[in-house]
């Protein structure tokens, strides 16, 4: 006897396997598929700001470090003056 074949037994297994969503993940083309670019003009204008703006915190941070450091050097160059004597 043979046995009959349930079509929606087949979509439960490929569902249950991920074989369903492996296949639609590559139909689609995968993640790489996606377009991140600005379809409009206030897009681009406004991803260049924010893109300008990221440059310009990174540069304040590096120089908020920069004078951080310049802060605990005296610090550390003060104390050891007042320890030595030499001051």
């Amino acid at each position: 006897m043979r046995e009959s074949v349930n079509p929606a037994g087949k979509q439960r297994d490929g569902l249950r396997s991920g074989a369903a969503l492996r296949n639609l993940i590559a139909r689609n083309g995968g993640p790489d598929g996606v377009d991140l670019e600005p379809g409009c003009a206030y897009g681009v204008v406004t991803r260049t700001m924010v893109q300008d703006l990221t440059h310009e915190l990174r540069e304040i941070k590096a120089r908020v470090n920069q004078l951080l450091f310049l802060i605990i050097g005296t610090i550390i160059l003060e104390i050891l003056v007042r320890i030595t004597g030499l001051g």
